[in-house]
């Protein structure tokens, strides 16, 4: 009598029933007992796909068991539920023939010690595979045409709305309305992930959010209701917008920037770390620890190359917030902050960009078609993507002018106080240019003429 491994598996089961496995496992049964093999384990692989090559943890208990003596023969309901890959049927052909193994189906039985049998058993694998890539083509058409009509394509329920993928849920819409203003008026990645998360607000699986979740949920089109397909935007999409376009594509072009920080680190615990500028080299200062014999460690403003000035961060922090604060509680303040008559169009920019990048695809084309040289081409790439870049921060820095104008009006102080770091930061940065001078004499009194402010 051998020793029967059962294994049963479904494709997709987003109901978690594991009905058709159970329908499968019964079948399978039946089929052992008219073999007379006796029926030693059921190996379920449930909603797990056996054409992507991800393991499937069940399949791998199986084949292990094989190879260890404990299983001589496999039962299943379909060959196609034990392969769609004809790479891991031939695999399995190899274990089969090593130890003896014997396979039946319900479909139809298939004798793998015999070389006929073998041939049927990669014909039909060679089949499924066929259909699967049919299925495949089939599904990229029918979701490309789906984005197309700006339909949603399907798949979790998105944050910000209902499993619809259509309708706004309200409460998460109005998170991703706060966050992206918050981004674009400074705070920083972190501090948004910290607040949500104590604040227990969960994505859409119920887990804490992390930089990569929520990148993700602020990086996409379906905010500012377009439909993509792979990244590029096929158009307006049917569900509604949450934030405008202009607001996003300020947010994509935010994150996108890679000389943005995102990393902990010194510049993000001190107000002028990487703001302030050398006043010899003109390059930004760092923030760094001193301490000697006769005073205790503090955190001091060291220019880059550690020779021109060192500044205790503390007094230069204080003035430059007194400073800041004084300003923004002026009667013009209004102005100042949202550059009355100053901001550049949104949807002019969005058409200098959109022909930046057709100039650019066609640079690429000339290249690919033998017109231009390797050399023309990284120069024009060079400059249209220095254009695109400069055009992307002027997108991102409009609306975080209009951000920014939310502190003037109010209780300027307990605001200040309130607002994170990485917003501070941000209307320092918006407000002035903050140079530190060098000094011929040291001295543990701080000296505010060494510090230049001038106004943006």
């Amino acid at each position: 009598m051998r020793s029967a491994g059962i294994y049963v598996r479904i494709s997709q089961d987003r109901a978690g029933l594991a009905l058709g496995g159970a329908r499968q496992e019964e079948d399978c049964r039946a089929l052992c007992d008219r073999r007379g093999w006796k029926v030693v384990d059921v190996y379920t692989d449930n909603d797990v796909s056996a054409t992507t090559g991800r393991r499937r943890p069940a399949y791998s208990a199986l084949l292990a068991d094989i190879a260890n003596g404990l299983v001589t023969a496999v039962a299943v309901w379909a060959l196609d539920r034990l392969h769609r890959r004809p790479i891991e049927l031939e695999d399995f052909l190899t274990l089969a023939d090593r130890y003896g193994v014997e396979l039946g189906s319900v479909g139809g039985d298939v004798d793998l010690g015999t070389p006929g049998g073998r041939l049927q058993a990669r014909i039909m694998g060679a089949v499924a595979k066929a259909e699967m890539e049919q299925k495949s083509d089939r599904t990229k058409r029918a979701q490309l045409q789906a984005a197309q009509q700006g339909r949603w394509l399907g798949g979790g329920r998105p944050f910000g709305f209902e499993a619809d993928g259509i309708t706004q849920r309200p409460a998460e819409a109005a998170e991703i309305v706060r966050l992206t203003d918050a981004l674009l008026a400074g705070d920083s990645l972190a501090s948004l992930i910290r607040d949500l998360n104590a604040r227990g607000v969960r994505s859409t699986r119920g887990k804490p959010w992390t930089y990569t979740t929520l990148r993700q949920v602020l990086d996409r089109p379906r905010n500012a209701g377009l439909s993509d397909y792979h990244g590029e935007i096929m158009g307006p999409a049917v569900w509604p917008a949450i934030v405008d376009e202009g607001r996003w594509r300020a947010v994509v072009a935010l994150l996108g920037d890679p000389y943005r920080r995102t990393s902990r680190s010194n510049r993000g615990r001190w107000l002028l770390a990487g703001l302030a500028l050398c006043g010899v080299c003109g390059e930004t200062v760092k923030s760094a620890t001193a301490s000697s014999v006769a005073s205790p460690s503090r955190t001091i403003y060291r220019c880059r190359t550690g020779k021109h000035l060192a500044r205790a961060a503390i007094p230069v922090d204080a003035l430059i917030e007194e400073t800041v604060l004084a300003r923004l509680q002026q009667p013009d303040a209004v102005d100042l902050l949202r550059g009355a008559g100053a901001t550049p169009d949104q949807s002019a920019l969005h058409l200098e960009r959109a022909a930046l990048v057709a100039r650019l695809d066609e640079v690429m084309t000339a290249f690919a078609e033998g017109a231009i040289t390797a050399a023309q081409m990284r120069t024009g790439t060079d400059l249209l993507r220095a254009k695109i870049a400069k055009v992307e921060k002027a997108m991102a820095a409009t609306d975080r002018g209009r951000v920014l104008a939310d502190l003037v009006g109010t209780n300027i102080p307990a605001v200040w106080a309130k607002l994170p770091l990485a917003r501070r930061r941000a209307v320092v940065d918006l407000l002035v240019e903050v140079t530190l001078l060098p000094s011929g004499r040291r001295g543990k009194v701080f000296d505010p003429s060494l510090v230049r402010i001038d106004w943006r």
